[in-house]
């Protein structure tokens, strides 16, 4: 994970802001060249899209989000389409985490 995407997704998951050339977070949306492809909705659910951009950068942003929350990179592409796990997906849809909270583990005994 780059570390401008392991920073800026790390400051939305604590809900605080932080900014990198493009890509910023004000704790609540993520965006992306000015573009939303990462936001928390009232009830806690993690919403990402790739805003219409099937970019590296793009999937490398949520990918960074998504390894944070749960330790997946779902995002990819075949044959130049978007791919969510083994689904394929619009560069619109949006992908909904219903809830998560991530978790650190203390293995001090």
């Amino acid at each position: 994970m780059r570390a401008v995407t392991r920073e800026i997704m790390t400051a939305f998951l604590e809900r605080r802001a932080s900014y990198s050339r493009n890509t910023w977070t004000d704790g609540r949306v993520v965006r992306l060249f000015g573009n939303r492809i990462a936001w928390r909705k009232d009830n806690g659910d993690i919403c990402m899209t790739l805003a219409g951009w099937n970019t590296m950068t793009t999937r490398e942003r949520l990918n960074g989000l998504c390894d944070l929350l749960y330790g997946t990179r779902p995002f990819h592409q075949v044959k130049g389409l978007p791919f969510y796990d083994d689904d394929q997906i619009d560069t619109r849809t949006v992908i909904t985490v219903h809830n998560i909270i991530p978790v650190e583990l203390d293995l001090a005994v």
